[in-house]
């Protein structure tokens, strides 16, 4: 069954490595995009693509370069997901998950993993509209919030139009264009 499933996965893997993928510390060989490939050899498949280091999206380090190491506390999804409407029902932990896995519980799996897929969908949107809630604090994710709204671009581009008119208004009586 697991031969079966990473079977299916690097099957929908291979044309699809320029696609950006998005995750959530799946960076090392305990955890990541290679212990799955490993996993994959154990079990007799040979054929797994690779993707590409640079395809690979840690949702967990852009918001931390977007908004410091203490967007929220450890554990992180868990605490952002708190932050942002609550955690959902199917939520599982990594232990959580071990314990599905050894008692065959793979739909209680599938759905965690449908939910977390679900709330990355959630974080991703909430970021690039600016409404993700998040711990932290200070003047810079202010000044982001309050720069990522609809009135402050719209307040924006007026006075960006503005700006310009005046400009080429006092350019052309520099010039003596105008009088």
């Amino acid at each position: 069954m697991e031969h079966k499933l990473l079977q299916d996965f690097y099957a929908f893997i291979r044309d699809r490595r320029d696609k950006y993928w998005v995750h959530w510390n799946m960076r090392n060989l305990t955890f990541g995009f290679e212990h799955l490939e490993h996993r994959y050899r154990v079990l007799g498949g040979s054929d797994a693509p690779i993707i590409p280091v640079e395809r690979r999206l840690n949702l967990n380090d852009l918001l931390s370069d977007r908004y410091g190491s203490g967007y929220a506390s450890h554990p992180k999804m868990k605490s952002l997901m708190e932050l942002n409407g609550g955690v959902h029902r199917h939520f599982l932990t990594g232990e959580e998950e071990v314990r599905a896995f050894q008692n065959n519980e793979f739909i209680r799996m599938h759905n965690s993993t449908l939910a977390k897929v679900g709330f990355f969908f959630h974080v991703i949107r909430s970021l690039v509209k600016g409404k993700l809630n998040t711990a932290s604090r200070g003047w810079g994710v202010v000044l982001d919030k309050l720069f990522e709204g609809r009135i402050a671009k719209t307040v924006g581009l007026f006075g960006t139009a503005i700006t310009i008119i005046v400009g080429l208004w006092q350019t052309g009586i520099w010039l003596g264009l105008m009088k």
